[in-house]
């Protein structure tokens, strides 16, 4: 090795820029990847007309689709890695919590304890549980409830309420 090549120590330089450029390159490639990834895809154009289940398409592509699929399968990217009870098939005939408007809801704003389905009441307003609840009928094939569309009605929400007035 020659002077130029070691450093005053003997150690090899070259080596040590080789590891810093290389680590440079691949946190750039990261931080590249994470802000250049596309974003929600559009509604399903026999929704783009439904504002309720517009709003609930682009929540449930920001929140939901990781867990749920696309498609709401329960075949989201991390489902794989989940603990316990894997996500609910929301496109199934069958729902495991109940398919009346108020029980969906339910689910949304509280989540279910014991597994990875969490509660979206801080998260979301009330209106925007109801278009994600809407979205979910959608998925499933269903026609979306009256009582989803129509003036804000508490009673959708009596169940999560009246637990937090005790």
């Amino acid at each position: 090795m020659t002077e130029i090549e070691a450093g005053a120590g003997g150690e090899d330089r070259g080596g040590r820029w080789f590891v810093l450029v290389f680590g440079g390159a691949v946190v750039l490639a990261l931080i590249a990847a994470v802000l250049l990834r596309p974003g929600p895809g559009p509604a399903p154009a026999e929704i783009a007309g439904d504002g309720l289940l517009v709003e609930g398409h682009r929540l449930y592509q920001q929140r939901c689709i990781s867990c749920h699929g696309p498609r709401g399968k329960g075949d989201g990217p991390i489902a794989a890695s989940l603990e316990g009870v894997s996500p609910g098939d929301l496109s199934d005939d069958q729902w495991k919590h109940g398919d009346r408007p108020e029980q969906v809801i339910d689910v949304i704003a509280r989540g279910v304890p014991g597994t990875s389905m969490s509660p979206w009441k801080g998260e979301f307003s009330d209106d925007q549980i109801r278009a994600v609840a809407a979205y979910t009928y959608y998925l499933a094939g269903r026609p979306v409830p009256e009582a989803l569309r129509g003036p804000n009605d508490d009673a959708l929400f009596r169940v999560e309420n009246e637990d937090e007035s005790q």
